[in-house]
């Protein structure tokens, strides 16, 4: 059995998540405000389909997820990273859930964590996500440590609290861009 992967920065660290951390999710996607930009049907999911969900995830080779703590706090949110081995590339979703920790900073200080972790450890080329183009904070994050948007794909994703088909940007940063900055 492999020793877990944990990640530490300065407040936050990355554990890998447990199936008690579901309790948490069903309090958070009981709020409209937090599931709007997750494009799910989150809204009011229960127990044992977060559970479901971390069993399913963390079964799969090319995936890593962790849940982002922060001392004092325990669980704000998770990170999920898909792993592309044979491109050198990683994909990454990433919900700060809490959102008495919005807007302090956590959600760059976790990507900090991660640029580190998939362009020293694993040295990958590449890392890529895909964002609500109305999703300002994560936007702002996101290009604070260095992505770029790459491109606009059209009403790609129905998000269910918003009822509506949305825009998302396809946002990256390469390894030389990580390593120069």
């Amino acid at each position: 059995m492999n020793k877990p992967i944990i990640l530490k920065g300065p407040r936050v660290t990355l554990r890998p998540i447990k199936l008690s951390d579901a309790k948490d999710y069903v309090g958070w996607f009981r709020d409209k405000e937090v599931v709007k930009f997750l494009g799910n049907k989150l809204l009011n999911i229960k127990e044992k389909g977060v559970r479901d969900y971390f069993i399913k995830e963390k079964a799969k080779k090319d995936v890593m997820l962790w849940a982002i703590t922060v001392v004092g706090a325990g669980q704000i949110g998770n990170v999920h990273l898909g792993l592309d081995k044979n491109n050198k590339r990683a994909s990454l979703g990433l919900v700060i859930a809490d959102k008495k920790y919005w807007g302090q900073g956590y959600g760059p200080e976790t990507l900090k964590i991660l640029g580190d972790y998939v362009f020293k450890k694993l040295k990958y080329n590449r890392l890529e996500l895909t964002v609500f183009t109305n999703n300002k904070r994560a936007v702002s994050a996101y290009k604070k440590v260095g992505f770029k948007v790459e491109g606009t794909l059209r009403k790609y994703i129905y998000a269910y609290v918003l009822k509506k088909y949305c825009d998302e940007y396809v946002m990256g940063i390469l390894k030389e861009e990580w390593l120069t900055k």
